[in-house]
């Protein structure tokens, strides 16, 4: 689930759905997910949207030199204040992670 999805809300899988439910069937079961909003989880779901854009704009690309489309010069240091490694890459990141980006 994205990192947006979780951050804001509690998803969770309601039932599956077997591919025969569809017409045609698909070569795949399917399931239902829904998300409980989670008011108060996340202030500024924007900031998120614009973070994880920088963090996964540049496939391959270690986090420094990502969010320096966003931050600049800072973001080594936002980095270092959220306790993650710039030589990390946004896919290895937590929703926990990207939330100690905001603070």
């Amino acid at each position: 689930l994205s990192v947006i999805a979780q951050a804001a809300s509690r998803p969770r899988r309601a039932f599956d759905l077997p591919a025969r439910a569809f017409t045609p069937p698909p070569k795949v079961d399917s399931s239902v997910v829904t998300f409980e909003p989670s008011p108060g989880r996340l202030a500024d779901i924007g900031a998120l949207e614009r973070l994880t854009q920088a963090a996964f704009s540049q496939r391959r690309k270690m986090l420094r030199s990502s969010l320096r489309s966003l931050w600049g010069a800072e973001a080594e240091t936002r980095l270092a204040a959220a306790h993650i490694e710039p030589t990390m890459r946004a896919e290895e990141l937590s929703v926990a992670d990207f939330l100690r980006l905001l603070a």
